[in-house]
Parts: C-alpha cells; structure tokens; sequence
C-alpha cells in the first residue's frame, strides 16, 4: 500500500513538473509580453481610460451644468417682484380658477396659462387646477384632443414654484379631484376681458388694476350664492391668448414671471445634448460661458414654411431664406442651427447656405448620421451618432411638436436669432430673448419702441442699429432714426405698476364673449381652425384703431426681403416695416404690436 502511494505522488509530481517547464519555455520565449505583464505601461492605460471615460464624463458634466438654473440665458429665476405681487393679494378663500384647454403652438399655450395664473393671483383665488393642453391638427392625433400639462411642461417644477411664490395658493392636479365638492359641479363660466369695457385693440386689457373688481361684480351677479372653503365655486376661465398687458407689471416681474414654467425633462436635456454636441462638432468653448449670449457662436434661424403657411400667405420660403442666410453672413456668423418641420425645405435650404459658406446644423444632424440607402430603398435612414445614442432615443420618442421645444431651448442660446413675424414661435423666442437685451432693468417695454431702439444689455450698451445684420443696419428696405428709450422706470415695492401712471386710452368696447385674439399656430399640418391668421388680425386691429374701417398707412401686410418688422440686436423677427415708434398708442398699428404688448417672455 505504501509502495503505490509512493508512486502515486510521483506520478503527480512529475505532472506538475511538467507543466511548470511549459510554462517557463512560453514566457521565456516571449520576452516583450512578460514585460507587459510585469511592467504594465501606466501613462497607455491612462490615455486609453481617458478616451473611454473622459468625454462621456465631460459631456455629462457640460449636460448637468447648462441644465442648472443659473445657466439660463437670463440668469438664475428672481422670485422677487413676484413674491412681494401674492404677499399683497387680498385672497379669496373658496375660490376655484381652472384654464380651459389651451390651444395652438408652443408661444400661445405658454401665454394662455401664464395669463390664466396671473388671472388668478389677481382674482385672489386660492386654488387653481392644473390646465389641459389640446393638441393642434396633425397626423398624430385629432384636433382638439385634450393632453396632460406634462405634455409640454415640468409639473412638478411648476407645482413648487407657483407654490413657493403664491404659497395661498394651492395647485388642484384635475378638475375630478373636486369630486366631495357639489358646488363645483357647475363652474361659472368667464371671458375675462368681457367683464371690462376698458380693452386696447379689442383684447388688451387697458386698465388692469380695475379688473379685480370688475371681476368680483360679474361673479356676485352670476353667482349670488356665498361661497367658502367648505362650499366652493368653480369658474372656468376661456383660454385668454395675449389679453394682460405688459406695462401693467413691474418690469422685474415682467421679466421673471415667464420662469415658473419650464418644458419638460426630457426636453431640455436632449436640447442641453444638441449644444454639447455642436460644441464639439465646431468647438464654440461655450463650457467658458454656458448661458451668456455673446461671441460668435451660431445663428439660430425659424423656417416657418408649408402648405398651411402658405395657403394663409405667410413669407414665403425664398425670402425666409434670404433673410437667414444674408444676415448670417452680415452678422459674421458661418454656423447656423435651423428649426423647420419640412424635411425637403431643409435639405434645400442647407445645400444653399453650403453655397454661401453658412453650415447649417438640425437636431438631426448633431445627434445622427444620414445612412445611405441600402437595397432597393430610395431613401436612407438616420442613425445616432456615437455618444448621442441616449439623446437621438429620447428625440425619436417624442411627438413632433415636443420635437419642436427641443429646436425652442437650442434657439434661445443662439448668438443672433432670426424669425418670421407671422409665428408666435419665433415671437416667444424673441421676447424671452429680449429680457436678456433689456439688462438690469428687467424688461424694457417694446410696445413702443421702434427697430432702431438703443437697449443696455448684458453685452453692454449698444445701439441696435450697430448690430451687423442685414445691409450691416438690420434693414434694406427702410432707415428709421434710433429711438429714445422711455426714462428709466421707478421702483415699483409691490410688484405692479403705480396705479397713477397714465394708461394708454382705449380703442374699443369689450369683444364679445367667446371671441379671443387669433394668432397663427406652429406646425407641420394646418394653422389651427380656431385662431386666424395673425396678418389678417393685425390687419382687423389696425382697422379697429384707426376707427374709420380702414388700414393704417404704417401697416403694410407683405414681408419683403431685407425687411425687419421688429429688432433689439439679439433677435430679429423679419417682416413688414411698419412699426416706427410714436407716442402714446400709436404704436398700435405696428406690425406685431399686441405680441410685444402682451406675450410673456
């Protein structure tokens, strides 16, 4: 037993033996991979690990940091002037606000439920149920249908905002939350300027500080009942589009109370994706200054074309083309980020601008790449560029007019912004720009100022007229003299307007009840049916002040190429001259005016 226990671990012994000699023939013969594994190259490993984790780590932290609020174009939000507005309300326990469905592009919904709180706050309401968004025309879904407010928005920023600023007032997610209230089952119904005969063209509130009032008159008519806390009333307010006047705020508030709105998540983070992605492409070193609008980075442009636009007689695609390109180029910009819904207008208008030394970028192609087609397919299909996989997914999962917020947030970073004045689109970016123009002031009223106004901004003081644009002055077709800016505003403690400052006189009786001002929707399939076309109501409102049924000679409803309707050095809306400034109200007749009275930036 013992002999073949000896033998045993002999046998294994010389197995082991054997395969140790393998191993000592195989590193020797392969003298450079031992020193590989016995003197790693430290400084290889690092390049290698930093290639690999360094950019996805970069790009995170350039994300995360453009998506700060203190990153935004204007600035970290000032809560101030609005804190100090509710802290002053007289409010009014039982009373329930709710905002009818908001119809049209992304600029008029935005303004009917920034219009719809600031009715609120006025109104002292103490509740107020979170509106309902219905969606325009499209291929995607029938017109009117209704959607949540996360549809566009970031509700739980709104929610703590709102609440943070207006703590009296509570949010009420769904009207069918109200269910154990009887008394609200039958809301009262209210076209807010229909309770005023005091209105600026027709829809603008001309004195704001009665309204309250005026308010409270039409609902003790409406609804003698008592009402409480216990036994509440509904009033359901009518989508009110560009209806509360700018002038009537603090211009701190006016600049500010645009910021308790903000789209949703995954918008702003592939819009924060698109720019980190342009950054690199055509290295701009915006990490140097992430929400300062300054140097030369892109030129943002709105191509607002289609057979919709068309068929109402909005500028045309050449002349929009011409406008972008030739003051792209006036304004030494060679980089251009364009938002159109039309995939051919784009492809036509990019091979132009490539002609005219402009490279013009898309959503498209920043996060993907244009794959030829393969087989018998006549049309080749996009694939996400590497490091853009999360953000190209995120896009394809969105409906188009989500699609367009993302363009919406790229546009408002761009170093000179371009649009068409027909679209509450590009008038939404221009005003939110315009806050940055009007500097420490908050907001420098536009509603009366012409295209040649000299504005303070971040950039420091400069005169629009200076800005190279188109003909190096902003315009080809007309020279106005530079404007005089109003003297600078006082400092309003409550967060409105001194109630003794003068308001301009009205130029017409309540619009009746139902009516509201119509203004063009942007989007790919049909101007909304509800809403008429904003060169028609210009031109209604023009008929409206003049008193006599006819035009005003300064409106002219033809967009020609080279014209600016409105500027203030960082944007440019191109579109019928016609705005000169006057006094009082005679700026009522300029093109866009009841946009730049009362659409919040």
């Amino acid at each position: 037993m013992a002999i073949k226990q000896r033998k045993g671990t002999a046998i294994q012994l010389s197995i082991a033996l054997l395969f140790l000699s393998f191993t000592i023939i195989y590193f020797c013969s392969r003298d450079s991979d031992i020193t590989k594994v016995t003197k790693p190259d430290y400084k290889n490993i690092l390049q290698t690990a930093t290639s690999i984790v360094k950019p996805s780590s970069k790009k995170n932290t350039f994300i995360n940091s453009l998506l700060l609020d203190k990153s935004e174009i204007d600035g970290a939000f000032d809560n101030t002037t609005i804190t100090k507005l509710c802290k002053t309300t007289e409010w009014t326990e039982g009373l329930i606000f709710r905002c009818e469905g908001a119809e049209g592009g992304i600029a008029n919904v935005r303004n009917v439920v920034l219009n719809c709180v600031r009715y609120a706050i006025e109104a002292g309401a103490t509740q107020f149920i979170v509106p309902e968004i219905l969606l325009q025309t499209s291929t995607s879904g029938p017109k009117g249908t209704p959607v949540p407010f996360t549809h566009y928005f970031d509700l739980p920023y709104f929610s703590q905002t709102l609440s943070s600023v207006c703590p009296r007032i509570s949010i009420v997610g769904h009207v069918n939350d109200l269910y154990n209230f009887p008394s609200t089952a039958t809301p009262v119904s209210l076209h807010p300027t229909a309770v005023t005969t005091s209105l600026l063209s027709g829809f603008i509130l001309a004195s704001p500080g009665n309204w309250s009032s005026e308010f409270k008159n039409f609902l003790n008519t409406t609804h003698p009942k008592p009402f409480s806390a216990a036994v509440p009333v509904l009033v359901s307010l009518n989508a009110p589009l560009l209806q509360f006047p700018l002038s009537y705020d603090d211009p701190h508030f006016v600049a500010s109370f645009g910021r308790i709105l903000r789209f949703r998540e995954d918008v702003r983070r592939v819009a924060a994706g698109v720019v980190w992605a342009m950054d690199q492409k055509h290295k701009l070193g915006m990490e140097r200054a992430m929400g300062e609008l300054k140097g030369k980075r892109w030129y943002g442009a709105h191509l607002r074309t289609g057979d919709d636009a068309a068929n109402a007689g909005w500028t045309t695609y050449a002349t929009q083309q011409g406008n972008y390109v030739s003051h792209a180029q006036k304004s030494q910009l060679s980089l251009m980020y364009l938002s159109s819904t039309s995939t051919s207008d784009t492809r036509k208008f990019t091979l132009y601008a490539a002609g005219k030394n402009v490279t013009v970028e898309t959503t498209d192609s920043l996060l993907a790449e244009l794959v030829p087609p393969q087989g018998t397919a006549s049309v080749g299909k996009y694939k996400p560029r590497k490091g853009s996989e999360q953000e190209w997914e995120l896009l394809q999962g969105m409906s188009w007019d989500q699609q367009l917020l993302v363009d919406y947030e790229v546009l408002l970073r761009s170093s000179i912004f371009g649009g068409v004045w027909e679209s509450s689109f590009s008038w939404g970016i221009a005003m939110r720009r315009h806050v940055v123009a009007s500097g420490e002031k908050g907001w420098v009223s536009i509603a009366q100022t012409g295209v040649g106004a000299v504005l303070p901004n971040r950039l420091g003081t400069r005169n629009a007229n200076k800005i190279e644009g188109i003909d190096g002055d902003g315009r080809l077709e007309e020279a106005h003299p530079p404007v005089e800016l109003e003297s600078p505003e006082p400092s309003y403690p409550m967060g409105r307007r001194a109630e003794a400052e003068p308001a301009p006189k009205p130029i017409s009786q309540a619009a009746p009840a139902g009516s509201h001002p119509g203004f063009g929707a942007d989007h790919p399939a049909t101007l909304s049916s509800a809403e008429i076309s904003l060169m028609q109501k210009l031109e209604m409102d023009s008929r409206n002040a003049t008193g006599n049924g006819k035009p005003a000679s300064t409106v002219h409803t033809e967009a020609r190429l080279g014209t600016v309707a409105w500027e203030d050095g960082l944007s440019f809306v191109f579109g019928p001259v016609g705005n000169k400034a006057g006094g009082k109200g005679e700026d009522e007749n300029a093109v866009g005016w009841r946009v730049r009275a009362s659409l919040w930036p």
